[in-house]
């Protein structure tokens, strides 16, 4: 693995099982074991795919502990944005306490027309209250769902301010050009796509990798096309196996589209439960995007 980056490989955005509107922490642990043992190299938990802002900061803080003791030998990463600063700042502090590796910030998704000049200074103040030096924070980019971009401008002026505290971004745009622009522009940082189709393209321009929901259940094939990449093979027919797998972005709901693989890989209806205000996945499309994985080889379980 490319040794600048301190965060790097496949990282599974981790969805967060359910047992009467609670998080089922024992069903949660023995979904970590298997992923570790399918080798992912981190998880990111309290993300989109684990409706992480469906939860308080106490079972978010409960979920994060819950994930180190599964798995102490993976890298941990927590997602901690809120839309009010005091709870970002808590929530990146507890992630920490828990036994988090590093965080991942979403900005601030209410006030969808704010300036870089207020992005700027909420960040400042996260970083200088909640994440110490010696540890990285990462910033999420996915426009689509919180309205708000992590821009250049933002990331040039928090670079600046808050030094190698700043570790980089989760691109979740879909935009391959800002994903790879990203890449060239910040060689330092742990540039992470976050779909697996463009996992090779981020390898090919210096980025660190992937943290994807399709891990939860793809995990094996992206690190094969990892490994094939870093041993010099080519690795495009992987990248458009990973491309032809990705059944469940038609589903308005990432989360209940994921849980439906995983209520079939596990053979468990549990995994099916939602918080409200998302809906569990209906049983025909989750037999649709069963056999779309079975016919292309990939469906575990």
């Amino acid at each position: 693995m490319t040794p600048r980056h301190t965060f790097s490989g496949v990282y599974t955005a981790l969805a967060t099982p359910l047992k009467n509107g609670r998080a089922d922490l024992d069903r949660l642990q023995r979904h970590i074991r298997v992923l570790a043992k399918d080798g992912v190299d981190g998880l990111l938990v309290n993300g989109t795919t684990g409706e992480g802002q469906s939860f308080d900061l106490a079972e978010r803080a409960e979920m994060i502990a819950a994930c180190r003791e599964a798995a102490p030998e993976l890298k941990i990463m927590a997602g901690t944005g809120c839309a009010a600063l005091t709870d970002t700042i808590r929530a990146t502090q507890q992630a920490f306490e828990r036994g988090a590796d590093c965080v991942l910030i979403v900005p601030p998704f209410f006030f969808r027309t704010v300036s870089t000049d207020g992005l700027f200074e909420y960040f400042k103040r996260v970083y200088a209250e909640a994440v110490p030096a010696g540890r990285k924070a990462l910033l999420y980019h996915i426009p689509q769902v919180s309205g708000v971009p992590v821009s250049f401008e933002l990331l040039d002026r928090l670079q600046d301010e808050v030094g190698d505290r700043l570790g980089g971004v989760k691109d979740s745009s879909g935009d391959l050009t800002n994903l790879v622009s990203m890449c060239d522009r910040y060689p330092h940082m742990d540039i992470f796509s976050g779909f697996d189709d463009y996992l090779l393209d981020d390898l090919e321009h210096g980025g660190a990798g992937c943290i994807t929901a399709e891990s939860n259940i793809l995990a094996v094939p992206a690190k094969q096309l990892e490994k094939t990449f870093f041993a010099g093979g080519d690795a495009r027919p992987l990248k458009k196996l990973l491309t032809e797998a990705l059944v469940f972005l038609p589903y308005a709901s990432y989360p209940s589209a994921i849980k439906g693989l995983l209520a079939a890989r596990y053979h468990d209806d549990g995994w099916l439960e939602v918080r409200p205000p998302l809906e569990p996945l209906g049983r025909a499309d989750q037999e649709k995007m069963v056999a779309q994985l079975t016919a292309l080889g990939v469906m575990p379980g």
